[in-house]
C-alpha cells in the first residue's frame, strides 16, 4: 500500500489527460515542490506518467520532475525525425556523405542511423532503429 499525499494524487489524477492543466498546476502550486516519493510512484502508476524517481530521495520536486519529462520527449521526437529522414534518404540512394550535407548533421551520427537502418532493410521502422541505436549507444 501507498501512503501518500491523497490531495496531491487526486489532483493530478483530475488533470492526467490534460496536459495543458497538469502543467499549469505542476508549475503554480508549491505544495508540488516538495512530493513524497511514495506519492510519485502512486501518481505514476494511476496516471500513466513516468516520472523519474531517484531512490535516494525522499522528496521529489513534481515541477521539475514533469520539465525534465516534457524535454525528454521532445528529444525522443526529435531523434525519431532524423532517423525518419534518414531512412526517407537511405531509400533515395543517398550516401551517408550527402545524408549529413543535407540535413546539416555530422557524418559520424548520420553514418550509426545509416548502419543501424540498413540492419532493418526493408522495414526501416523508425522505432525499432531508435531502440537498436539505444542499445547499442548502452553496449559502446
Amino acid at each position: 500500500g501507498f501512503r501518500t499525499s491523497i490531495r496531491q494524487l487526486f489532483e493530478v489524477l483530475q488533470n492526467a489527460y490534460d496536459k495543458e492543466k497538469m502543467q499549469e498546476v505542476l508549475q503554480n502550486d508549491e505544495k508540488f515542490s516538495k512530493v513524497d516519493r511514495e506519492t510519485v510512484e502512486a501518481i505514476n502508476l494511476f496516471a500513466g506518467t513516468d516520472i523519474d524517481i531517484d531512490e535516494k530521495e525522499e522528496v521529489i520536486d513534481m515541477c521539475k520532475a514533469w520539465e525534465e519529462q516534457k524535454n525528454e520527449g521532445r528529444e525522443l521526437g526529435e531523434r525519431q525525425k532524423i532517423i525518419s529522414l534518414v531512412v526517407k534518404k537511405l531509400q533515395k540512394d543517398k550516401s551517408v556523405a550527402e545524408i549529413a550535407d543535407d540535413l546539416e548533421e555530422k557524418e559520424e551520427v548520420i553514418a550509426s542511423i545509416y548502419e543501424a537502418a540498413l540492419s532493418m532493410k526493408p522495414d526501416y521502422d523508425v522505432e525499432k532503429i531508435y531502440e537498436l541505436l539505444e542499445k547499442n549507444k548502452k553496449l559502446a
